[in-house]
């Protein structure tokens, strides 16, 4: 999956889940595979097995990587790439964060839609994935299970880093697809990668969602 980079190469580091999002520089210095060591200043306070984005600097093989933060070897840190995201050109981009979401599927038609818009019960088994998920204000990305198919409605219980509410709302899954063995995390039992938009969800959830977008960006700025 990933190339042979062009090493050495200077490199962010943003912790997304942190709140406000932690930015590290470093010197991405060597490769095993899909396994780097990140030489990054003494006192770095990155928590174990973090979830990471790293932005490369110039010509080294590819721009950005989300990684798992292994451990540390000889004073560096040793991490394993995950998955290479592609370039994003929507308007509202998408970005890698913590989101705690629950969610479960909905029964057909408008009428489970709107008793779980009114206060009601989930209509069926919760699921919450790992928080570390690609967001948008107009939509979710994460890895879980299989738990719907594409089409389906889901309501979800969704809070935002920084937010103080948790906010009801419903999405359409327009995806599901298996993940590819080389891209799994073998630290949470997730099979597949949910693609959801954004179907009813409060105008206040969606303007925690951008400030989030913009804490994250500001990160990398």
């Amino acid at each position: 999956m990933l190339p042979n980079l062009k090493l050495p190469a200077q490199v962010s580091i943003v912790h997304a889940t942190a709140v406000p999002p932690l930015l590290v520089k470093g010197r991405c210095v060597a490769q095993t595979g899909d396994e780097l060591l990140v030489e990054v200043p003494d006192g770095s306070d990155l928590p174990p097995n973090a979830q990471l984005i790293i932005d490369f600097a110039g010509d080294c093989g590819v721009s950005r990587a989300i990684v798992a933060l292994l451990g540390r070897r000889d004073g560096k840190l040793l991490v394993q790439v995950t998955r290479i995201p592609t370039a994003d050109k929507r308007e509202y981009p998408r970005m890698h964060g913590g989101i705690t979401l629950k969610y479960h599927v909905l029964p057909g038609g408008t009428a489970g839609v709107e008793a779980w818009l009114r206060g009601g019960a989930p209509a069926g088994a919760e699921y919450e994935p790992d928080p570390f998920m690609n967001f948008s204000v107009t939509g979710l990305a994460f890895d879980d299970v299989e738990s719907c198919k594409d089409g389906d409605h889901i309501g979800f219980l969704l809070t935002v880093p920084g937010a103080p509410h948790t906010w009801r709302g419903v999405a359409s899954v327009v995806r599901v697809a298996r993940i590819p063995i080389d891209e799994r995390d073998d630290t949470i039992p997730a099979t597949h990668r949910i693609a959801v938009n954004f179907t009813d969800l409060p105008d206040e959830a969606r303007v925690a969602l951008g400030k989030h977008t913009e804490r994250i960006q500001e990160a990398w700025l």
